[in-house]
């Protein structure tokens, strides 16, 4: 017999999913020094191009280098991320954000927009555009996006100016991070009991919208009691029982184990913000049989995708 994990332990979990992102860097290029930059006006949108180089959902872009120029503007930012037929870009928005002065450095910085509520699927070798674009007026208080000219080296896309006019001698600084695919992957040390260590597993790959089983086997050989442990990140703390903790518990849940193991259902939320989040989970069951009576598993850590 099991239940679910208790709804305010599963809201718990994924209300504070921004202190543990599974994104990883795909594509950079942040030149040590910057040669020059492209101002950003209602006559000069300006877009720089990239190709993907892993299979995911697209989480963050960053615009590496930009500042407000000639001081404070009046008017917005606008950042598109766009697609592009043979390499252009096209008006095809994937992602848009409407970026106001104040949030935009003064000096040459890092502007780091999430697209995880966009939910923007993406392949290896696919090309986009970051298109930054603004109503400020030329000769105004406008925006500057920096980066190297002549002879950027960035070779998986290139500048644009009005859209389409190609810039092929300048790269301009940005970052992209992709999230991987749903994966459960075991991680630190079990403490064993009667039978050996207890298992910890996931019945399927921890995709948005499911309901994979969460599989704890019994190392007892008989009827008894255990928890499960869930955190954001992972531990590595001794416990006066033998075992180790590995997980930093932010939610708990408790089930009865026939001998031959339970399972408890997980239910993961179908929003697109989740993807990339990193859940950490450790089983501890009443074993006689263990040192001092209470057998764990070994860690399991849940990446979240699509």
């Amino acid at each position: 017999m099991s239940r679910a994990i208790p709804s305010a332990a599963s809201a718990l979990l994924f209300a504070t999913v921004v202190a543990a992102q599974g994104d990883v860097l795909d594509q950079s290029y942040v030149p040590a020094t910057l040669t020059n930059g492209l101002e950003v006006t209602a006559s000069q949108p300006v877009t720089q191009t990239f190709t993907v180089g892993i299979t995911g959902q697209l989480t963050r872009i960053e615009v590496a280098r930009i500042s407000q120029h000639r001081g404070t503007p009046t008017q917005p930012l606008q950042v598109d991320l766009v697609t592009t037929s043979g390499g252009v870009p096209t008006t095809n928005v994937l992602a848009s954000f409407t970026v106001q002065p104040a949030s935009v450095p003064t000096i040459a910085g890092p502007l780091q927009l999430d697209l995880r509520p966009f939910a923007v699927q993406v392949q290896q070798g696919q090309v986009l555009g970051i298109a930054l674009s603004s109503n400020a007026a030329p000769g105004t208080q406008t925006y500057a996006w920096w980066g190297e000219a002549p002879g950027g080296p960035y070779a998986g896309g290139q500048v644009f100016i009005q859209l389409t006019a190609a810039l092929s001698a300048w790269d301009l600084a940005f970052q992209t991070w992709v999230a991987l695919p749903a994966s459960a992957t075991s991680y630190g040390a079990g403490f064993p009991g009667t039978l050996g260590l207890p298992s910890l597993a996931a019945s399927a790959p921890p995709r948005l919208g499911t309901v994979p089983l969460l599989q704890f086997g019994n190392s007892a050989g008989t009827s008894t009691f255990g928890a499960l442990f869930f955190g954001l990140s992972r531990a590595n703390l001794p416990t006066p029982f033998g075992g180790t903790a590995l997980v930093t518990v932010a939610a708990s849940a408790t089930l009865a184990l026939p001998p031959a193991g339970g399972s408890l259902p997980f239910a993961i939320p179908n929003v697109p913000a989740f993807a990339g989040t990193i859940v950490d989970v450790q089983g501890a069951l009443l074993d006689a049989g263990a040192a001092q009576g209470i057998a764990f598993t070994a860690g399991l850590e849940l990446l979240i995708g699509s």
